[in-house]
């Protein structure tokens, strides 16, 4: 019987044309995978974020928060009213350096880049100056009713688009905005009394 030897290897004659053509498949399989790979492209990374869509005042949120914003615009400005959005949609550089400013103590307060709806094209800040301006009265009586809410207590203009957890006024009712207290009833008249003396 004679053997051959390949790379050191002996190996019965009738076998060496296989381990031949064996060799040249293991070494040709990771070429193939990788000429595939070069050929097909990959999909793209999702970020998560729907489209954007301008809003009143240029800024821009996710599709279904602009179209809810629009109409809260438009019924705001029949009863003459003007909401002026003056940030929206937020990049990640734009939270960071924002967050960076509030705690340099240089800027309002700043959720952490990734944690804030901004980033998210659900949150908007609105023009509305303090908690006794008409656009607050309008935004606080009527916003829940577009999927509106305030969240954070210390920023009457911050509102955030959550229809399904922001709860619906009963008929004939305005929203309740939880920041604000409700008016104390009125003081009821008093009543003279006439003095012991």
């Amino acid at each position: 019987m004679s053997w051959s030897s390949v790379s050191g290897l002996t190996m019965p004659p009738s076998l060496l044309p296989w381990s031949l053509v064996l060799l040249l498949l293991l070494l040709a399989a990771p070429v193939a995978s990788a000429e595939e790979a070069v050929r097909k492209p990959r999909p793209p990374k999702r970020s998560g974020l729907k489209a954007l869509v301008p809003i009143p005042g240029g800024e821009r949120l996710r599709k279904d928060a602009a179209q809810a914003f629009q109409k809260m615009h438009a019924e705001a400005s029949a009863e003459g009213i003007w909401l002026w959005a003056v940030s929206g949609h937020r990049s990640r550089a734009e939270q960071r350096y924002l967050y960076r400013l509030y705690r340099k103590g240089l800027g309002h307060r700043a959720a952490r880049p990734g944690r804030s709806n901004h980033q998210r094209g659900t949150a908007v800040d609105v023009s509305v100056g303090d908690v006794s301006s008409e656009a607050y009265g309008w935004l606080s009586a009527h916003a829940c009713r577009f999927g509106f809410r305030r969240t954070v207590r210390s920023e009457p203009w911050h509102w955030e688009y959550r229809p399904r957890s922001t709860p619906q006024p009963k008929p004939g009712q305005v929203c309740v905005d939880r920041y604000v207290p409700p008016p104390l009833p009125p003081a009821s008249p008093e009543v003279a009394t006439p003095s012991p003396s």
